[in-house]
């Protein structure tokens, strides 16, 4: 039987410095590699064994969090199958701001998957300020598909996440195909 090779685009968002970046590396070097801020956007590309038959290539967009780059974020959103919206769970600003990511993102693509990331887990005993369950709401209020709290740095949920969206894109592909 053939390989299936599929392709998505997936956008991650949010403000500068929650670790996006961080999230990105541990996925794609299996490390913990500290970051510069990002300027515009990085560019990375993760492959997914989803079964024998079935690779998926994610086309990951890691978009810069300073105000003075989200004027591009409507056109980087353009095509994307799915979003990670992150937060740093110890900068109540950075959860402040989800909204505004949200909104961009939700308008400029098609229907996309979205994930809620709370970042830096590792944190969360001594430096926490975003409450779990003001994130759950958050989900809820927007019918976002998925919560997730994770940490760059012990690489916690960090893969999960990933193939989480990657199967749930898959899963509404095929709904879609059905309608």
């Amino acid at each position: 039987m053939a390989q299936r090779k599929m392709l998505f685009k997936v956008v991650i968002v949010g403000d500068g410095g929650v670790g996006k970046s961080t999230m990105v590396q541990r996925l794609t070097t299996g490390q913990f590699i500290p970051q510069k801020i990002t300027i515009g956007t990085d560019l990375a590309v993760q492959r997914i064994q989803i079964d024998n038959k079935t690779t998926v290539n994610l086309q990951i967009w890691d978009f810069a969090g300073e105000r003075r780059f989200r004027l591009f974020l409507p056109n980087y959103s353009r095509g994307a199958t799915g979003c990670l919206l992150c937060y740093d769970i110890t900068r109540q600003t950075s959860f402040d701001s989800l909204d505004e990511w949200f909104k961009i993102v939700n308008e400029n693509a098609i229907d996309p998957v979205f994930i809620l990331v709370g970042e830096k887990l590792d944190l969360a005993d001594i430096r926490r300020s975003v409450r779990y369950e003001h994130a759950e709401e958050f989900k809820n209020k927007y019918n976002l598909d998925y919560f997730f709290e994770t940490s760059s740095k012990s690489g916690e949920n960090n893969k999960m996440i990933f193939e989480t969206l990657t199967h749930s894109i898959i899963k509404k592909r095929q709904l879609l195909k059905k309608e």
